[in-house]
């Protein structure tokens, strides 16, 4: 399964499609946190951070983190993170956070078809840049378990 898909599009525009896609495939999508709305609660020189990608201090890069509930107890976490016009949407994995295979399958697969129908439906080639296999962690050893 793939757990990341490239959208060729800024951020916000990324994140509303996802949310937009999900939820028409009754999915429940709760943006959990917005960079953007952040930087704009900041009370001096909202816009100002300095930015890793682009060594400036206007940043426009934008981080969002969406919550996908399903049918499954838990919801499965995807992040949304841009800069410029390239925005990699991915399924989040790790050693705490180990989604419902079947849900994770299910909100991925639902993207997939979306991009795919969207870039028919416009003719573009481009809308989805590529989609990748994360690995994920290792189980933790008994004795990492007793730590």
């Amino acid at each position: 399964m793939n757990d990341s898909i490239v959208f060729a599009c800024e951020g916000e525009t990324a994140a509303k499609a996802v949310t937009a896609a999900l939820t028409r495939r009754n999915f429940f999508v709760v943006r959990s946190f917005d960079l953007r709305s952040a930087l704009a609660a900041r009370e001096a020189a909202p816009w100002e951070c300095e930015c890793p990608h682009h060594g400036t201090t206007q940043c426009a890069c934008q981080f969002v983190v969406l919550l996908v509930y399903g049918l499954a107890a838990e919801p499965v976490t995807l992040t949304a993170h841009s800069r410029d016009d390239r925005t990699q949407v991915r399924l989040v994995r790790d050693a705490t956070t180990q989604p419902d295979p079947r849900l994770a399958a299910e909100v991925m697969a639902a993207l997939g078809e979306e991009c795919t129908q969207n870039m028919s439906a416009r003719g573009q080639t481009n809308a989805v840049l590529e989609t990748a296999s994360v690995s994920q962690p290792d189980p933790p050893s008994a004795q990492e378990e007793l730590l």
